[in-house]
Parts: structure tokens; sequence; C-alpha cells
């Protein structure tokens, strides 16, 4: 599932070719896929010039000309650039075609969603995701997880995902963060010292850092793949070693999510 780090690097490959670009057609081939009416989604981005790409958690806003394109890529969504010549394939929803190039979204599980909403509504819709700080605010702080947290007696690794607290935290990362910091992932949230929170924020910000730097673990705009799963200490890593102690790691389910740790380093 694309997280933080996928979505950011997404917005900044997109934001090197589409800044200033005209959209000159717009394609829908799955009308679930968008919020607004096919055709109304369809009339609001065609002729329409991009003029910027931000990101607030796992949410890309494009600036047109009157309005946000806001899209979520959810389980499996991606952008493609693709030539003028590229015919569609299997599972690519909507296309944007512009003069020289076209970026496809390709969503194999069809959960991914794009709406237009007025250029007033940004921060009105932000507020109603409820989405948390992210990882780079400085009010992302000891005490603010502790305010956030000490209701809610349930794993530290729920809280994570929960995208009211830290914005952009996905499984992959939940899981890597928590190994760093030391804490098993079955720790109750609101149970954990102000020093333990430090450390949560502290390897937040690495792991983001450092997967961003590999550009993370999906296919970019050019079909190849980040390289950050070649770097992950404990996900996907069921019965090998721990690079830190040698114990085994293990993979279990908690709140329904595949996670992997080491029992030794996470007591």
């Amino acid at each position: 599932m694309p997280e933080l780090v996928e979505v950011e690097n997404s917005r900044r490959n997109l934001n090197k070719i589409l800044i200033n670009k005209r959209i000159i057609k717009t394609e829908v081939y799955l009308d679930k896929m968008v919020f607004n009416k096919k055709e109304e989604f369809i009339k609001k981005t065609t002729n329409k010039v991009i003029h910027e790409i931000t990101r607030r958690g796992k949410w890309l806003f494009f600036r047109l000309d009157d309005s946000y394109l806001v899209t979520h890529f959810r389980m499996q969504g991606r952008f493609y650039l693709k030539d003028n010549n590229y015919e569609r394939q299997k599972h690519d929803y909507i296309i944007f075609s512009f003069n020289d190039f076209k970026i496809v979204y390709n969503d194999p599980r069809l959960f991914g969603n794009m709406q237009i909403i007025n250029l007033d509504e940004k921060e009105s819709f932000i507020k109603e995701k409820n989405l948390g700080l992210e990882y780079f605010d400085d009010n992302l702080t000891s005490k603010y997880l502790r305010k956030k947290l000490k209701k809610h007696h349930v794993y530290i690794k729920n809280m994570l995902l929960d995208q009211s607290v830290i914005a952009g935290i996905g499984n992959i990362y939940a899981d890597e963060i928590l190994f760093r910091s030391n804490i098993n992932p079955k720790s109750y949230a609101d149970k954990l010292t102000l020093n333990k929170l430090d450390k949560i924020i502290k390897n937040t910000s690495i792991v983001f850092e450092e997967a961003l730097k590999y550009k993370g673990t999906y296919p970019n705009l050019d079909g190849k793949r980040g390289t950050y799963e070649d770097h992950l200490l404990v996900h996907k890593r069921k019965g090998k070693k721990c690079y830190v102690c040698g114990s085994i790691i293990i993979k279990e389910q908690v709140g329904k999510r595949g996670t992997y740790y080491c029992p030794k380093c996470q007591k």
C-alpha cells in the first residue's frame, strides 16, 4: 500500500514535469474512481493548467486554474508517465493527456479515487479527513503524542496506523519505526513513556528520510520500483536473523495487519 514516502515520491516526480502544463484531454474508464460525476470531472480538468502539487498525509492536491484535483492511491494506485503513442492497458482507469506525454492512473485493486474540490475547500477537506501532524512538523512532540494516545488502551502499532495521530504512516513504515525504537508493536499506546514517544518521533523522521532517499518500495513514474525494500530491517523478513541481535524475526497479526518484529530487540 502506498504510504507517505510513495505518495511524496510521486509528488516530487510529477512536480518536475507537470507544473505549468495544460491538461489537453481527460479520459475516465471507471466511473467510481471519481467522486464527482464523470462528465463534471472531465469538464473541470480538461484544458486546465496544473500550477502546484502538494501533499497532506497520503493525499495529493493538484492546484488547477479554479479548483483542486485531489487523489488518494489507497491500496495499489499509482501514476505512470507514458508517451502519446501509449495504448491503454488493463487497470488503466484515468488518463490525462498533455501536449507531448500522458499521465496514466493505474489501480489493480480499484480502491483509489479522485475528486474535484473548490480552491477554498482544501483546508476544510483536510480537517474533515482528521489528519494528524506531518513527521517534520515542529508541533510533533512527545507531549502531543501522549495527549493523542492517553485515551487509547490499544496496541501502539494500531495507533501508528491511525492517520489522525501522525499522517502518512502505513504498515511497512510502522514496523520499521517500532523496530528502530525498540518498542514491541503490542505495547499499549497509553502506557508508553515520554522517552519512548520521543524515540518514535525521531525514528519516524529517520525512516521516512531514508526511504525517500531510496524512492520507497513501489513503482515510480517510469515503472521502476524504489529500492528501499532492500534496506528494510524487519518488514517482510519473517524467519530471517535480526541484523542487530541475530534473533529470528517474527510475523504476527496485530490489529488485523501482518506485523514483523524482533522478539529480543522489541521485548
